[in-house]
């Protein structure tokens, strides 16, 4: 069993074995479970009693308690923290022996937040206490928790100080930005866009690829916020709805990717037009145009969709945006057509555009050669944008 397998158990059944068993799969071997009542008095309109679930040893010989504590409200990301905090700095305030400690502030759903509290000496001789906002983590199924996996697995419980380091943002974030750099560069090499603007591959390649990653990273955030399905990222889903039949390797992209920025984020919702999010040849058979032509905010590539009833129900909740990042930007000037995101059915056009599929599901890390980029012999292990993100 893995971490993750044994987080899913936790919001499967939130009981003391089962959170023992999490902390030893990730590696806690010096945890001494104690599982039982903790007596204080705390806010029963906000926490039920706290539990004592077992102390860790560290490595200078002080010990490092894990506390659960039931609340009564639905936990949500930035609900309770300072109560939750508080109540956490009254138990290490009673109990001196522990220096610190591991606070899991847990709901009916099992959804849970994830916390180390720990105190500061000072020259005084008094104690002032670690930032409530900063060492915490909110867990919950309806998310990856992929942050919280990553850093925890890597967690040293040998010391609070190193402990500290698995909250740390800061190396979180140096982290995915140098991944993402590698996957820009792995991907430049990858991908081809028309050359009706721009002539030049690198500028070409370049600029696309920046408006690519804008547009996926605010379409990532709505799907934290459930405003778009998880499902359309899932590879298991993909696989199910789409025939890969894209002569460039790029049915994905184009597929669910280009219908999602084009024809759905920049189109009316159904229920305000009834007109709006089909298929560009539904469109044409019922005479909302005549022609489809450039006709950018209907749904295309129905031939590499194994089921358009289901793909349309994936898609019909999601909501209109009324901006530009997602508004196509093929066009005309002068009667010239002006190719650059290349959103088209037209045979002809099927090999102008190449993003493999390849750049957003690689789970497993591959060797690429990125000499042209960050100078000799510099080659990467990168993978797909999805995994990273």
């Amino acid at each position: 069993m893995n971490a993750e397998e044994a987080l899913k158990q936790v919001f499967e059944t939130f009981e003391p074995d089962v959170l023992i068993n999490f902390f030893r799969i990730i590696g806690v071997s010096t945890l001494n479970p104690l599982k039982k009542s903790y007596d204080i008095q705390a806010d029963a309109s906000f926490f039920c009693i706290p539990y004592l679930l077992g102390t860790i040893r560290l490595e200078n010989e002080d010990e490092l308690a894990v506390f659960t504590v039931k609340v009564v409200k639905s936990l949500t990301e930035r609900s309770g923290k300072k109560a939750q905090y508080e109540l956490a700095k009254k138990i290490l305030k009673t109990e001196d022996r522990y220096p610190a400690g591991i606070f899991i502030f847990h709901d009916d759903k099992n959804d849970f937040r994830f916390s180390l509290i720990y105190n500061i000496p000072q020259a005084t001789g008094k104690r002032d206490w670690s930032n409530f906002r900063r060492y915490t983590y909110y867990l919950s199924k309806e998310q990856t928790n992929k942050t919280f996996l990553q850093q925890i697995t890597h967690a040293d419980f040998s010391s609070v100080e190193k402990l500290t380091e698995a909250f740390s943002v800061e190396k979180v974030t140096k982290a995915f930005y140098s991944e993402l750099q590698n996957w820009y560069f792995w991907a430049m090499n990858m991908v081809e866009f028309p050359d009706d603007e721009d002539k030049d591959r690198n500028s070409r390649n370049a600029k696309n690829l920046i408006r690519l990653i804008t547009r996926i990273i605010f379409i990532w955030f709505m799907k934290e916020k459930r405003l778009i399905p998880s499902s359309l990222f899932e590879k298991q889903f993909v696989d199910a709805i789409l025939n890969y039949n894209d002569k460039t390797g790029s049915t994905y992209y184009k597929t669910i990717l280009q219908n999602l920025f084009f024809a759905t984020l920049n189109t009316k919702m159904r229920k305000d037009d009834s007109k709006s999010r089909v298929f560009v040849e539904d469109a044409q058979k019922n005479g909302y145009i005549s022609d489809a032509y450039l006709q950018q905010g209907y749904y295309r590539y129905s031939r590499f969709i194994k089921d358009k009833e289901k793909f349309l129900r994936e898609f019909e909740n999601i909501p209109f945006l009324n901006g530009g990042l997602f508004e196509c930007l093929d066009k005309k000037i002068d009667g010239k057509e002006v190719r650059i995101d290349c959103f088209s059915d037209n045979a002809k056009n099927e090999t102008r555009l190449k993003v493999p599929d390849e750049i957003f599901f690689c789970e497993e890390e591959v060797e690429a050669n990125l000499s042209a980029f960050l100078g000799n012999n510099n080659k990467r292990k990168v993978r797909g944008l999805l995994p990273i993100l």
